[in-house]
């Protein structure tokens, strides 16, 4: 297999995966040899982040919105993991709320942790509203940086009032964009991933900053999603 073949794959395999979670199709994604995904992808779409999570268990994540863009808010997001027969488990998402809910399928024996996938989901209409592109444009240079341009770093986070070890996946997805200019304004615009094993369901952080024109300025968005923790007795995640 080629270079451009090996591409090729990985990039449908991945694109299967996001649209399959996202409801937007019913093919099955193929299987694939986790050799071929590059270390980024292994990290956000292909580990067990779930191997941590025993069902019935549901996991809470804050959401916070900020910038000069426009209004920001504070919400929350919840995963709930349900026991499913003699199988893994289900995973039932619930991703913001009011005006800002989105709707959500239920996922059979996931391994990786579709709160990742939601959280692009949600960021990949946001650019379609704000821009008036295309949201499988901006889904393909995603997927695309994400097989030949994100950096990976080990670094550390403090979790349960501890240092532990932690790995933080980077990239731009529209700073090489051939059609860069149609969204200039989004050039710069950064998405991070932080992961760790040892926090449950394995994702630490993920966030979307467009920095400012200057180092000093503030970001002109900002969007955080940050575990919050488990769900102790199944109750309803409050709000503050």
């Amino acid at each position: 297999m080629n270079p451009a073949q090996a591409l090729f794959k990985r990039s449908v395999a991945v694109r299967l995966i996001v649209s399959a979670i996202a409801c937007m199709t019913t093919l099955p994604a193929p299987a694939a040899d986790p050799s071929e995904f590059s270390r980024a992808e292994k990290l956000v779409f292909v580990e067990h982040q779930l191997a941590n999570v025993k069902a019935p268990a549901s996991l809470r994540y804050t959401f916070v919105k900020s910038g000069s863009l426009e209004a920001g808010f504070e919400d929350e997001v919840r995963i709930d993991v349900k026991r499913k027969g003699k199988g893994c488990c289900v995973v039932q998402g619930s991703f913001l709320s009011g005006e800002h809910k989105m709707q959500l399928p239920e996922i059979e024996d996931p391994q990786s942790n579709p709160v990742i996938l939601y959280f692009l989901e949600r960021d990949i209409h946001e650019m379609e509203r704000l821009t008036k592109g295309k949201s499988g444009y901006f889904r393909k240079r995603i997927r695309m940086t994400m097989v030949d341009e994100a950096t990976v770093r080990d670094t550390k986070i403090t979790y349960d009032g501890r240092e532990i070890d932690a790995q933080e996946v980077s990239l731009t997805p529209y700073e090489k964009d051939p059609l860069r200019a149609r969204f200039e304004k989004y050039a710069q615009k950064r998405y991070t991933f932080v992961l760790a094993s040892l926090v449950p369901g394995g994702v630490y952080q993920v966030r979307t900053a467009l920095p400012g024109a200057l180092p000093s300025d503030a970001p002109v968005l900002e969007e955080v999603m940050t575990f919050a923790g488990r769900v102790a007795g199944g109750k309803q995640p409050s709000k503050k």
